[in-house]
């Protein structure tokens, strides 16, 4: 279900996370000027592991020149997530996010969740609960967002 955030203009809360496989770590705030997607996602939620492919689908389509796509997995423990992630792979960063420090600023109460930055950082939509098909409307208005310079 596609809700439009309630002020355009509000930043997206920045947040740096270690990557669930590896030691790298990401920071929202290093993607200002390209297009974000944040997803909050766990291994345990039904509608969550079908929108994990449908996600990477959507990820390989559109490339990550000027789009990124960050997965934050909020599973207490990480290996439930990671277990998911070895049958299901996605090309995109996954964070993991046990404690929910990610996930408090932007008022998780839902899985999944997931918000649409403009380049400004700016949040511009969210997204509660996936259903298939849901992705065809969330990669039109990332290709729109990408379309504005």
């Amino acid at each position: 279900m596609l809700i439009s955030f309630s002020a355009a203009q509000d930043l997206a809360p920045d947040f740096v996370g270690k990557e669930i496989l590896g030691d790298n770590s990401i920071r929202l705030s290093d993607y200002r000027g390209k297009v974000v997607f944040i997803d909050f996602w766990a291994s345990w939620c039904p509608p969550c592991l079908v929108s994990l492919p449908a996600y990477d689908k959507m990820y390989k389509e559109l490339g990550n020149t000027e789009f990124e796509l960050i997965a934050i997995n909020v599973d207490e423990d990480t290996e439930d997530g990671l277990q998911f992630l070895e049958d299901h792979p996605v090309s995109y960063p996954v964070l993991a996010d046990p404690e929910g420090d990610i996930g408090i600023p932007y008022r998780i109460r839902t899985l999944p969740v997931s918000y649409l930055i403009d380049r400004q950082g700016r949040i511009v939509q969210s997204y509660r609960s996936f259903k298939l098909g849901d992705e065809v409307e969330i990669k039109q208005q990332i290709e729109s967002l990408l379309q504005q310079k």
